[in-house]
C-alpha cells in the first residue's frame, strides 16, 4: 500500500541541491522542516547520486552524518518506498527513475489512476445509493 502526502508549501528560498531536496523531503511528508541534514534529505541525496549511476543502494552503503542505526535507516529507507520515490529490488534501493522530475511524474500517473479509480466506484456507489433508497421511499439521511 502507498501512502502518497502531498504538502503545499512555498518554494524553496534557496536555490541550491541541498536545499531543494529537503524541500522535496518536506513536500513529500517524509520530513517536518527544510533542515538539509535530516536523514530524509540526506537519503533522497544518496538516492540521486546513485540514480545518476542507474544505481541501487543498500542499507549497508548508506553514510549518514551522526550516529545512526542501520534499523533507523531501514525504517527511512521503507517510508521512501511508501510514497513511490524508491523502488526495492534484491537487497538494494534505487530511486524509481533517473531522475527526480521523471520518479514526480510516475508519482503523478500513480495519482491520477488512482483517483480515476476512486472515481468510477463512486459512480457505481451512487447507482446503487440512490436505487436502494427510492425503492425504499424513504428519506437520504447522511450523517
Amino acid at each position: 500500500m502507498r501512502k502518497i502526502i502531498i504538502k503545499a508549501i512555498d518554494k524553496p528560498s534557496i536555490d541550491k541541491p541541498d536545499y531543494m531536496i529537503s524541500w522535496f523531503c518536506e513536500a513529500l511528508g517524509l520530513s517536518n522542516t527544510d533542515d538539509k541534514n535530516t536523514i530524509e534529505a540526506q537519503l533522497l541525496k544518496s538516492f540521486l547520486i546513485a540514480a545518476q549511476k542507474s544505481d541501487g543502494i543498500s542499507s549497508s552503503q548508506i553514510k549518514l552524518k551522526g550516529d545512526i542505526a542501520r534499523t533507523t535507516v531501514i525504517y527511512h529507507m521503507n517510508r521512501f518506498i511508501e510514497t513511490g520515490l524508491v523502488v526495492k529490488k534484491g537487497r538494494k534501493y534505487y530511486l524509481r527513475s533517473n531522475a527526480l522530475s521523471s520518479a514526480i511524474e510516475e508519482i503523478e500517473y500513480d495519482i491520477d489512476r488512482e483517483l480515476q479509480r476512486m472515481h468510477d466506484i463512486a459512480k457505481i456507489f451512487d447507482r446503487k445509493f440512490n436505487s436502494y433508497y427510492n425503492k425504499k421511499g424513504k428519506e437520504v439521511k447522511i450523517d
